[in-house]
């Protein structure tokens, strides 16, 4: 029974590890194949917060996940993102609808942006946040990262294969005796 349960447990985990280095296998290639825009998964844009502007609803660190949505629909108290300049992207709260855009504030701070955002410049609405995750990605995103992401599950996988092989000879060279 314990062997069967060690089994199903370590399936699992290869079974997540796989769907996991598949997705971010496939962000890397989305965002070398086209690098003018952002990578997305079922929809879904992954960004790593570099700020605690947002706190309590964030930190720095974590991963938020953002979803597009009509600029028409979004309303006040909606969290959003949104081009600044070229390529700074900024997660912060909607506080006030113009007719030239949102007004827009970070939870931790004291006053509003000091711009108008334009609807053209919102990439999307806050979906969900992965608390700390955006360390995780980092991580994997350098050379050392990709290279313990293929070869620790590899090698795990291998050495519980090994470890069932040689029960199952151990088990089987008992039950001749």
């Amino acid at each position: 029974m314990y062997k069967r349960i060690l089994k199903i447990v370590s399936s699992a985990i290869v079974f997540c590890m796989l769907i996991s280095i598949g997705s971010l296998l496939y962000i890397t290639y989305q965002g070398s194949k086209n690098p003018d825009e952002i990578p997305s998964f079922f929809g879904y844009k992954p960004f790593t917060v570099l700020s605690n502007s947002m706190q309590p609803s964030f930190s720095a660190g974590d991963m938020v996940f953002v979803k597009d949505k009509p600029a028409s629909e979004i309303a006040v108290n909606d969290v959003i993102t949104f081009k600044e300049g070229e390529r700074k992207l900024i997660t912060h709260r909607v506080v006030e609808r113009t007719n030239q855009g949102f007004v827009t504030k970070g939870d931790n701070n004291n006053v509003i942006d000091s711009e108008i955002v334009a609807t053209d410049d919102v990439v999307g609405t806050h979906a969900f946040t992965i608390p700390k995750a955006g360390y995780v990605s980092k991580f994997v995103s350098s050379p050392v990262g990709i290279t313990l992401l293929i070869l620790v599950p590899l090698l795990g996988y291998l050495l519980l294969e090994i470890y069932d092989l040689i029960t199952r000879f151990l088990s089987r060279k008992e039950k001749t005796v």
